[in-house]
This record gives structure tokens, C-alpha cells and sequence, in this order.
């Protein structure tokens, strides 16, 4: 009805107006203030809805409804009652137009003022003052008084629920109209506060005469959805879902007796005690958003409603790149990444309990002499509890390095809570652990309570500050042997290769399908569109062309027939026998574990890329080499220069992990790695800008800088796959040269900034064939970079990648070149596309669904 009146008004002025108009210019006038009236009446609109929701809010807390939720909204708080009601209590705002003021008075009744000075009571039908507090004589409620504007441009009130309506005199018996040209405040509070640090409580202040309420907050009745980042999912934050897509959110619960779902039509929700799945439906006919709401209750009959808004996209926005991998068509650029991570991506590591079952054996590092928050070194406790869990006596390497060596050790090596000191000022620098085992994990009692410290930097091992070595290393030392040649030519995704012979290889096995050849040809065809000669290395021959074309790319073996062995995994570069491929022997280890722990160190102040060895790798605490079907997951990492490389592994996953602290040089990388997927990596270490493209010219301080280095790939690395990243504002991934390859940046977002890849000159390109990236959400980037962007530099001897795939680029705007020698693809630049996740979607197409530890991150 409110609506229909102004809507009444609005119409009533045009028609006034309409009536004297003679000429064009007086047309054109009328249309001027024919805006101007509708602009004012949406604006008085809106204004009564806040004027009436803050009176009924302000009535129903004085009833002494218990309050039991408080959200944080727009200029003020979204408060839930424990009856299940909920009020939207902001601060005012001035619009156009005369707004009454409201307060209460000394007797605890209505009052109403167009002036600020002389306030006349609200009376009910009868002409008794109407009461605030909303119970009667009788116990029953009172309904709080309603505003609205007349159909003539008046203010007037209703006090039985907007059934009928009275108009509002000011003190001088004259109407109050609502189109003065003034402006007012569209609330009756001009102080909201919540005070959650001390005893929770809300207090409201009037804007009318300054009169303060405040009412106690129940914190303890709650069920909060969260997002990846750990923030509470409110009404506000949209939730998009493509069709038929599943997501596991985790959820903090507390004094809740009693949940019922409500969901929408098709919607499967399902909550559990600490987590809470929603999958949006096969089928829509049109793009929408819909509400989900979670209805709980407190052993006390509070009620409070969850709600999480889903919208729900249709085919519509879907890329062609993805439809022509879909249907495999002629157009087709992509290669199937969803191979990646620990066993290809199809199921979860295992958990501690599991391994357990399994015959693993804890051994806490307390048992063997560590003290946690003594500020001294554990270092030799360490040690004797590796010596213990292994059953062999530790050697000294010829570089004075502590190994502990055991193919299966069976072994869970446990961190308690507290600091324990890995490297402190009493211990030799360059000391480093080795640990040559598999079957083990390294595991702590949670990322927030388990930290493991480096307080001392290592040195250089040798000439290059690149040599200071890591102060864990778990890897395999024996380095890939020759077996056999390949003879015949393989195409880029299948999953066979013929052999001169097979002998040795079984089923299960793991093997490197190797690839180092200098041939011209080769070179050419590997450098495509591009040639050698647009490589520039100054004084140096580049490496691609002295050395030659160099692929590793490792494999599990799932049959062997003759000579003919097939993968598991497709092939991710052509295979051409000519070029004189072949298999090798891969010795390895599996199943290691990292989880549930925080490296600490303490990078140098003021981070300068290769400013100094102290800059680029004094702190590095952890390192995998060699391993396959192994993880590290919920790992924090502080003040480090790197976070984690993977070398020389395959189908290692590295997720839920969170680097912060002081920046450093880079995070966690695929380094000659096959399939490494690395994903929900939080990267927001702080640190001053680095304004040049070689990282020495510093800036002023930044939150959420991030390490110089994204996430990303190093050296023959292959397959990789960068999932759900958010790495810091003055970044960009990792692309370290050496012939990378293959690469997927995934639903990432994060800074954009040109020449943060990396590389040695010599080394270049910084990345060959198959880059992918699929909607990237940019936060910034470098106007510099942007006459356009573009992805092979032939004015600088630096940056040079071949030509990408780019689809669903977003955020900051970025301009790219776009021809077929600077990228490959380059679709819907500006806006992301559908599927959300390439990898996701590819694992779905492969497996018929998401798996449920990928949904569980998202």
C-alpha cells in the first residue's frame, strides 16, 4: 500500500506539470523534473522502510526479546531476536525531503517533531499517547507505529498495522508534508555500536535527542558457514554455483540443539556437525538466486535463521574453450590437467588414524628429549626420535648433513603443541637434516599450536647465493637411470609408449619418460612460434640450444603388454622416437606426510630480489625431492625466503596453506615435477613494494605484498596445476624458466604483475607450451604493462613465454596482445566464464564428480 501511494504521488505531479507546457524547452524541463521527482520519491521510499523497521526494531528489543545475533551490515547491524525475528538497525543518512524526527519520552511514549524543537505525542484511534513498550493492560502486544507518505505528498502513521492511517500534524496544527525542500536523516538513530571484546552488547543512540538503550547480546547461540579464508559467509556474500556442482563448507556451530534446512526446489543440503555440503541442481531454464536458510534452536528455544544466498548459473556464459575440450572437437586447446595431485586427484591422503589401522606407529618428540617453549635448540631430539622410529643410527654426509635413512619407515613423527627449535643459535648452520624415507608423517597437534622455528640462517653452500641449502630435505638421493629407448611416435594425451623392450617394468611401478636432445629441429619446434634466434643471452649461448630440449615427465605404469607400456596418466608433450626418447629407472619414495604444523623463520627486513643470499634463501625450512603420492596439507608458514619446492616428485598435492609474516623470496613451487597440485594457498606476507622489474627498487610498506614469487613452476616441470590461490597484491605465479611445461593457474586471484615469473637469462623461455590460465581474478596490476600485455617481449632480452591460453581473465583490467604469437586463446576477457574451475570440471568429466576432498577445500 506504501508503494502504491507514492507511487500515486509520483504520478499525481506529472500530470500537475504536464498541464501548462506550451514549447520543446518546457518538455525538456518537465523531463528534467520529472527525474528529479522520481529520484526523490525512490529516495523517500527507501527512507521509510528504514524509519519504520528501526521504530518496530527499537519496540521488539524493549519488549526485552532477547537478542542472540549480531551481523554486521552498511552503516550499522543486522540484529536476530531469539524468536526468530530479525531487524536491519543502521545510522541515518540525509536524503531530500522532510523526515519526522522520533524519540521517546520521559513517560516511555511516542514522540514526533518536524522542527527538532516541539514534539507532539502519537496518539492511538482513541487519543491516547501510544506506548513504546509493546504490551498492553491486557499482555497482549502493541504494534509499533508505521510511516508512510500520503498520496498528496503528507506523512502519515498507522497504529494498527498499517490498516488504516492517520495524517501527522506539526505543533502548528498544519499537515507535515514530505516534499520540503530540506534534508533529514532516514533513520532514528545516529549511533549504532556492538561491543563484541568486552561484555557483548548492542547500544542505540537516537538521532532526536541523543537518549542511549543498550541491551545485552547472547554470543554463545550460533552456526556460522565459513569461507575459505576463515570469514563468516553472511546473506551479503553471494555464493555461485554452476549446475550440478557440490561444495563442502566448514561450519562453527555452538549451543545449537536443532537444525531444519530449507532450501529450494532441486537444492541438496545436508548438514553435519562441522561442515555443511551443498549441491546446486542438474537443471535450470534461467540464471537466478535463490536462498538456502539454516533454521536453528538453542536448548532454550532461541531461534535464529542461516541464510546463504546461492545463485544459480545456466548454460549461458559457459566458455566454447571448455566445450571443445568437452566434445573433444577439432578446436580443442586444452590439455586434461586432472591427473594432478595425490593419487591423480581421486581421493584424499590419508588420515593419521587410517595410517594407524595401516600398522603406523607415533613417535612424540618429547619421548626424546624435546621441550616445547624453552626457547632451546630440539634439534637432536629430532633426531633420536627419527632414529627411533626408523630403527638406524643417523650418518654424516661428506657436507656434514644429519641422514636418517629407511625405505618404509611405518612412522607418524608427532609435534605436540608448543615452539620447538630446529635451528637456533647454538646449532651449526648448514647442518641440515636429510630425511631419505617414505611411509611417514611429519605431524603436528594444528597449524595454530605445532611451530617449528628456524632461528639462525644458513649460508651458501657454494658460490651462488641460490646454494644455500634447506633445513629439511626429505627426498630420494639416487638420481634416474636408462632402461630402455622409445620406438615409436606418441601424440600429446595419450597414455601408451612402445619400447624396445620392457623387461623390469611391471604394473604399479613408477618410471621417467626422459627427453634430452639438442637436435636443431627439435629446438625449433620446441620454441615455436618463436625461434633461437629470438632468444637474446648477451655474451651466453641460451641453455635450450647448447644443452637441448630436456622433458621429464614421470609416470605410474598400469599395464604393460609386450612392449608396449601404458600410464595411468596421459602424455603431456608429443613423443617423437626419432629424438631418441626413453624410459628410466625412478627411484623414489611414497606416501610422506607433512600436516597440521608452522615453519617459522625470520626472513631479512626489506626483501630485495637477489640483493644477497640472506634475501633470496637464508630461510628455508622444508623441501620434498623424489616423492610420489605424497602431501602437505593445513601448514602455516612465517618469515620464510621459500615455502616449499617440489623436485623431481610426481602427484604430490600441497593445499591448505597459509604463508604470512615478512616476505620473502617465493612460495610453494612445481620444480621438474609431473602433475604437483598445489591449491587454497593463502599468501599474504607483508613487505615494501618492489617497484622495478628486477625487485630492487623498493617502495613503501604493503599488506598483502606476498613472496616476490607466487605460487607456480620451476625447471622441467609438467602438469601442474595452481588451484584457488590468493597470493599477494605485488606478485604474480611462478614461471622460474628451465622448460617448464603444461602449467594450469586455476580460479586464482591475486596481483598481476609483470616480470615476477623469474628465470635465469640463459634459462629462458620462462615458460613453453600449454599455459593455461582459467579465471583469474586480477587485484592489481602495472599501467606499464598494460600498451598491451604481452607474453613474448621482443623489445627486452627478458619475459619471454609462449603464446597461453587465456580464459576468464577478471579484476583489474588487463589489455593483452592478442595475436597468435602472444597468445593462443585468448576468450571473455573481462568476465569469468563457466565451469569456475577447469580442474574441477575436468576431474568431473573424468570421474562423474568432484571429488569430496576438493570440495571440502572450496
Amino acid at each position: 500500500m506504501r508503494n502504491k501511494n507514492i507511487r500515486h504521488l509520483f504520478l499525481w505531479c506529472i500530470c500537475c506539470l504536464l498541464f501548462p507546457l506550451h514549447s520543446c524547452n518546457d518538455v525538456d524541463d518537465l523531463q528534467a523534473q520529472a527525474n528529479l521527482l522520481k529520484e526523490r520519491v525512490a529516495t523517500l521510499e527507501k527512507a521509510v522502510e528504514h524509519i519504520n523497521e528501526s521504530v518496530n526494531g527499537l519496540q521488539y528489543l524493549l519488549s526485552g526479546t532477547s537478542v542472540v545475533g549480531v551481523t554486521a551490515i552498511d552503516k550499522g547491524y543486522k540484529l536476530e531476536l531469539a524468536d526468530g525475528q530479525s531487524f536491519n538497525i543502521v545510522t541515518g543518512e540525509n536524503v531530500d525531503g522532510l523526515l519526522p524526527l522520533i524519540k521517546i519520552s520521559d513517560e516511555g511514549y511516542w514522540m514526533y517533531s518536524v522542527d527538532g524543537t516541539n514534539y507532539t505525542p502519537m496518539t492511538d484511534g482513541s487519543g491516547k499517547p501510544l506506548s513504546v513498550y509493546p504490551v498492553n493492560e491486557d499482555g497482549g502486544r502493541i504494534v509499533s507505529p508505521q510511516m508512510r507518505v500520503s498520496s498528496d505528498g503528507y506523512w502519515q502513521v498507522s497504529y494498527d498495522g498499517g490498516e488504516t492511517y492517520e495524517t501527522l500534524v506539526g505543533s502548528d496544527g498544519r499537515k507535515v508534508s514530505a516534499l520540503v525542500e530540506v534534508t533529514s536523516s532516514n533513520s532514528i538513530f545516529d549511533r549504532v555500536h556492538y561491543d563484541e571484546k568486552g561484555k557483548p552488547e548492542i547500544t542505540l543512540r537516537l538521532a532526536a535527542d541523543g537518549k542511549e538503550f543498550t541491551f545485552p547480546v547472547i554470543s554463545t547461540f550460533y552456526l556460522k558457514v565459513l569461507a575459505d579464508d576463515g570469514s563468516e559467509i553472511t546473506e551479503a556474500d553471494e555464493q555461485i554455483f554452476p549446475l550440478a556442482e557440490k561444495r563442502v563448507y566448514t561450519v562453527e556451530q555452538g549451543d545449537v540443539e536443532e537444525a531444519v534446512i530449507k532450501a529450494p526446489e532441486g537444492w541438496d543440503v545436508i548438514l553435519e556437525e562441522a561442515k555443511l555440503s551443498i549441491t546446486s541442481p542438474k537443471v535450470t531454464d534461467v540464471e537466478k538466486t535463490e536462498e538456502i536458510n539454516i533454521i536453528i534452536t538453542s536448548p532454550k528455544n532461541f531461534i535464529r535463521v542461516v541464510t546463504i544466498k546461492a545463485k544459480l548459473l545456466n548454460s549461458y556464459g559457459t566458455s566454447q574453450t571448455w566445450l571443445d575440450f568437452e566434445g573433444n572437437t577439432g578446436n580443442n586447446v586444452l590439455l586434461d590437467f586432472s591427473y594432478a595431485g595425490y593419487e591423480h586427484g581421486e581421493k584424499e591422503p590419508p588420515s593419521v588414524e587410517t595410517l594407524q589401522a595401516q600398522g603406523y606407529k607415533i613417535y612424540n618428540v618429547v619421548d626424546y628429549g624435546a621441550v616445547p617453549n624453552d626457547g632451546l635448540s630440539d634439534r637432536e631430539a629430532f633426531v633420536k626420535t627419527l632414529e627411533a622410529a626408523t630403527g638406524v643410527t643417523r650418518s654424516i654426509t661428506k657436507d656434514n648433513n644429519i641422514r636418517v635413512s629407511k625405505d618404509k619407515a611405518n612412522a607418524i613423527i608427532y609435534f605436540p603443541e608448543g615452539e620447538f627449535v630446529l635451528q637456533g643459535v647454538e646449532d651449526k648452520v648448514n647442518e641440515c637434516i636429510h630425511l631419505t624415507m617414505g611411509n611417514f608423517v611429519i605431524k603436528g597437534a594444528g597449524r595454530n599450536k605445532t611451530v617449528i622455528r628456524m632461528n639462525k640462517q644458513n649460508e651458501p653452500a657454494g658460490a651462488g647465493m641460490w646454494t644455500t641449502p634447506t633445513l629439511i630435505e626429505i627426498k630420494h638421493y639416487t638420481d634416474a637411470s636408462d632402461m630402455t629407448p622409445v620406438t615409436e611416435d606418441a601424440a600429446k594425451g595419450t597414455f601408451s609408449v612402445k619400447v624396445g623392450a620392457a623387461t623390469g617394468i611391471t604394473a604399479g611401478s613408477w618410471v621417467r619418460l626422459y627427453l634430452k636432445n639438442n637436435n636443431t629441429e627439435l629446438v625449433g619446434k620446441e620454441l615455436s612460434p618463436y625461434a633461437a634466434t629470438d632468444l637474446s643471452t648477451q655474451n651466453d649461448v641460451p641453455s635450450i640450444v647448447a644443452n637441448g630440449v630436456e622433458v621429464l615427465d614421470y609416470h605410474q605404469v598400469k599395464s604393460v603388454s609386450g612392449n608396449t607400456i601404458t600410464f595411468y596418466e596421459p602424455l603431456m608433450h608429443s613423443v617423437e622416437a626419432k629424438y631418441e626418447w626413453k624410459i628410466q629407472k625412478y627411484p623414489h619414495y611414497e606416501n610422506v606426510g607433512v600436516e597440521d604444523i608452522t615453519f617459522q623463520g625470520d626472513a631479512k627486513e626489506d626483501f630485495k630480489h637477489h640483493a644477497s643470499a640472506a634475501d633470496d634463501s637464508g630461510f628455508k625450512l622444508i623441501d620434498f625431492g623424489r616423492l610420489t603420492n605424497s602431501w602437505m596439507r593445513r601448514v602455516n608458514f612465517i618469515s620464510v625466503s621459500e615455502a616449499l619446492s617440489v623436485v623431481n616428485s610426481a602427484n604430490v598435492s600441497v593445499y591448505d596453506i597459509d604463508i604470512s609474516g615478512k616476505r620473502g623470496h617465493s612460495a610453494v613451487r612445481s620444480q621438474g615435477s609431473s602433475r604437483v597440485f598445489i591449491g587454497k594457498v593463502r599468501d599474504r606476507s607483508d613487505g615494501k613494494e618492489l617497484k622495478d622489474s628486477g625487485g630492487h627498487e623498493l617502495g613503501n610498506f604493503m599488506k598483502n605484498a606476498g613472496q616476490y614469487h607466487a605460487c607456480g613452476v620451476s625447471k622441467q616441470s609438467l602438469g601442474a596445476v595452481i588451484w584457488n590461490v590468493h597470493w599477494g597484491d605485488d606478485s604474480c605465479f611462478e614461471s622460474h624458466a628451465s622448460q617448464p611445461r603444461a602449467t594450469l593457474i586455476d580460479c586464482c586471484t591475486g596481483g598481476f604483475m609483470q616480470w615476477r615469473e623469474g628465470g635465469d637469462l640463459t634459462q629462458l623461455p620462462n615458460h613453453l607450451d600449454d599455459l593455461v590460465i582459467w579465471n583469474m581474478n586480477a587485484t592489481k596490476t602495472k599501467a606499464s604493462d598494460n600498451n598491451p600485455f604481452v607474453w613474448w617481449d621482443e623489445n627486452n632480452i627478458w619475459w619471454k613465454n609462449l603464446p597461453p591460453v587465456i580464459v576468464g581473465f577478471h579484476g583489474a583490467q588487463v589489455q593483452f596482445a592478442d595475436n597468435s604469437k602472444q597468445v593462443k586463446r585468448l576468450e571473455s576477457n573481462g568476465t569469468a566464464v563457466t565451469p569456475n574451475s577447469l580442474y574441477e570440471a575436468q576431474l568431473k568429466k573424468r570421474l562423474g564428480e568432484v571429488p569430496s576432498w576438493l570440495n571440502a577445500l572450496k
